[in-house]
């Protein structure tokens, strides 16, 4: 009796099918979150910007990290806060040398034309050293549980691509600026790392014309219907004594409109192209920033700041922090916790133990 009970009640497990694994292409969304308050960031900024103006400068380091240790940590994915943890020394030493280069530059215009141009060049030729340690600076001091990010110096390949590079420009008539560009942006990918885990850039060059194409069209649009509007006002202007003078600032004004709008279009899309073909060993970021949505945030964030003669800034840094929290998610193809848990392969500690020995933020 119990033997023919215990076959009834095995037989329906042994029909049932085997459970099929989760697809390999199945993704988790992971979003990022900012939980920024701008009353409680204005107490922040409100004592940097006494103390920054009391020191002449000199607590402007103190007042970075503060305001980065501060966006950090409200700025979340998966739940977990990032964290800045530089220092205000090293950040006071950078911005010293960009003071000592950039007041020397001026003051030789003082004095010769031949210094001046000099330390021009001096400056063209740091620039690209500069740029490759503030980027080891800040990847450094960001961390994300407990796992700090890298960026591999590779001095050969930045001064190919941000100094070099850019005598193509004029050489094929602004058509290789694209290229540049593209190339810049895949050199910050590709040299940095999460843990022992590196960033790939799959974007390739021909991604990045569009964008520039369309916002140089922008332009030239605008400008030729800034002087058909202008053709027909100008006759009127005369008639009734108007100054010339009011319709050139006029012309200049709305010059620079199109060029913000332009420039708001090109931020949009290479800010989603440059996150979206970026990769982290299968995890994929997705940036979904609109151009309209930017312009509509712009300009309410500039008249809030001349409304309040600047008092609104830190109002508008939070807007525009959690626009862009909320526009920005991580695919992942399998769980965080197994991807922090999992070995992370680190390159050898003398390198990073010599970087210290020359750490400074330039704010580039």
């Amino acid at each position: 009796m119990e033997e023919s009970v215990l076959a009834g009640d095995s037989a329906p497990a042994a029909t049932m099918p085997p459970a099929s694994p989760p697809p390999q292409n199945s993704m988790q969304e992971c979003r990022f979150e900012f939980s920024g308050d701008a009353r409680e960031y204005f107490r922040i900024w409100i004592v940097n910007l006494a103390l920054s103006v009391v020191t002449l400068g000199v607590f402007s380091a103190w007042a970075k990290v503060r305001t980065w240790r501060y966006f950090y940590a409200n700025t979340r994915l998966d739940g977990v806060p990032f964290e800045y943890l530089a220092q205000p020394l090293p950040i006071l030493k950078g911005r010293a040398i960009a003071f000592a280069l950039f007041g020397s530059y001026a003051l030789a215009g003082q004095f010769s034309v031949k210094l001046q141009l000099a330390l021009l060049a001096m400056i063209a030729l740091l620039a690209p050293w500069l740029i490759v340690r503030g980027l080891m600076f800040h990847a450094r001091y960001s961390s994300w549980r407990g796992l700090t990010f890298r960026f591999l110096a590779d001095y050969g390949k930045a001064y190919r691509w941000y100094l070099f590079a850019y005598l193509l420009v004029p050489l094929s008539f602004g058509l290789a600026y694209p290229y540049v560009k593209w190339r810049q942006k895949k050199f910050v990918v590709d040299q940095h790392r999460f843990g022992g885990s590196a960033f790939e850039f799959r974007a390739g060059s021909g991604d990045f014309y569009p964008p520039y194409v369309i916002s140089v069209g922008l332009i030239i649009v605008w400008w030729f219907i800034i002087f058909g509007g202008m053709m027909s006002v100008i006759p009127l202007s005369g008639a009734h004594g108007m100054p010339s003078i009011w319709t050139a600032y006029a012309m200049a004004g709305m010059g620079y409109l199109g060029y913000f709008l332009a420039w708001i279009y090109l931020s949009s899309r290479i800010a989603n192209l440059t996150y979206n073909q970026a990769e982290l060993g299968g995890f994929r970021l997705r940036s979904t920033l609109r151009a309209r949505d930017l312009l509509s945030l712009y300009l309410v964030n500039t008249a809030a700041v001349l409304g309040t003669l600047g008092l609104a800034v830190p109002w508008a840094a939070i807007r525009l922090a959690r626009y862009r929290a909320e526009h920005l998610e991580l695919a992942a193809p399998r769980d965080l916790d197994g991807f922090i848990a999992e070995p992370q392969r680190y390159e050898s500690a003398l390198g990073a133990e010599m970087d210290h020995l020359f750490d400074l933020d330039i704010g580039l």
